[in-house]
């Protein structure tokens, strides 16, 4: 093996319910970056593919917080990709493109609406488990 080979890695599919408060979500998840495929890194990054959704899509995530920051990313090419994110009692409807931060401690959850894209998590630092 090259040196730097063990750094490049493909994305894992696995289902949203492996992650802690995610329920089921008819949402193409892959893990692309944590600290099992990467020891050294301080990351946490997985890519949600939002295709066609049911009329009705039921509640998915429930509020939670982490020991760090975390982004998340609403991507699609048409800029009709639409989601609830809630931070503590305030609640948001954030459509396409846009960027979210989240603060370390502040209980949140992000759910899509409507539309098709992408999003993006990203917990900058420390370990990705989640606590009510």
């Amino acid at each position: 093996m090259k040196k730097f080979q063990k750094y490049i890695k493909r994305g894992v599919v696995e289902p949203l319910t492996k992650i802690p408060l995610h329920g089921k979500a008819p949402i193409k998840r892959l893990l692309m970056l944590d600290k099992t495929s990467v020891p050294e890194s301080n990351a946490h990054i997985a890519v949600h593919f939002i295709k066609e959704l049911p009329k009705e899509i039921s509640k998915y995530s429930e509020l939670h917080k982490h020991d760090c920051n975390e982004i998340n990313l609403i991507l699609s090419e048409d800029d009709k990709l639409v989601y609830k994110v809630q931070f503590e009692d305030e609640v948001y409807e954030v459509s396409s493109p846009a960027t979210i931060f989240i603060p370390k401690g502040v209980r949140h959850r992000a759910e899509v609406l409507s539309g098709k894209g992408i999003f993006v998590c990203i917990v900058l630092q420390g370990d990705y488990n989640a606590s009510k």
